[in-house]
């Protein structure tokens, strides 16, 4: 929330100013440097909370970015990906603070509200990062963006059939340019990090046990069930 100093996320290191915002997913070892006085905010959120009351993610701009494929792709790309916030955006970010802080309070009325503005956070975050990402004019990353675009795809159509093609069309660009832009900024083929995330869906969906695992395969875009348990193993 203020200073400054390095984030070691794994084994990388980032730095770390007022504003940054960093989305650390489940079981990934993660801790701070302070060079600066740094003062950091931690928000935990449960996969049960996300499951409950974020069901309209899909809907949501960005949410797929802010939450799954940017921290998948800081691993991998050499440039700033998260998101950060100025300063009249850390000043709405504290009145939501405020809140969910408050809701640390015995009294039961307040969870409702605590839960409906981290909801809140995660939806404005979302847009925040899609716009600072997609805008206009981001020369940083306006050569990359289009494989940013048929990563968002992926997340959202990886349950129908897609193929190297339609990928293509998606990042308007020739299959070589594709492949190889898609290697570089990823570090593995559009194919095998589309399996990788059917096969990270399929075990979700087989952890809550409410489908069959054949039901799991389908609901997952693979051909069958030994489709699917050959890339779970």
């Amino acid at each position: 929330m203020s200073g400054s100093g390095f984030h070691l996320i794994e084994e990388n290191e980032f730095s770390a100013q007022k504003g940054d915002v960093f989305v650390i997913p489940p079981n990934i070892v993660h801790a701070y440097i302070d060079s600066s006085h740094m003062d950091v905010y931690h928000l935990l959120l449960k996969p049960s909370f996300i499951d409950m009351y974020l069901p309209e993610h899909a809907n949501v701009p960005g949410y797929d970015l802010l939450m799954e494929i940017e921290p998948f792709l800081r691993h991998r790309y050499d440039q700033r990906l998260f998101l950060h916030l100025n300063a009249q955006r850390l000043v709405c970010l504290q009145n939501d603070i405020d809140i969910i802080d408050e809701g640390h309070s015995p009294f039961r009325e307040w969870l409702p509200l605590k839960h409906c503005t981290i909801a809140k956070i995660v939806y404005w975050m979302s847009a925040l990062l899609y716009r600072q990402i997609h805008g206009e004019g981001n020369a940083l990353l306006e050569t990359n963006q289009a494989i940013i675009r048929t990563l968002e795809y992926i997340h959202h159509n990886y349950a129908q059939r897609i193929d190297i093609d339609t990928l293509c069309k998606c990042a308007i660009m020739s299959r070589p340019t594709f492949m190889r832009k898609f290697k570089e900024v990823c570090d593995c083929t559009p194919i095998h990090y589309l399996m990788a995330y059917r096969a990270a869906q399929a075990r979700k969906l087989l952890e809550e046990g409410r489908l069959s695992k054949t039901q799991v395969a389908h609901e997952c875009g693979f051909y069958d069930l030994s489709h699917m348990e050959k890339y779970l193993r």
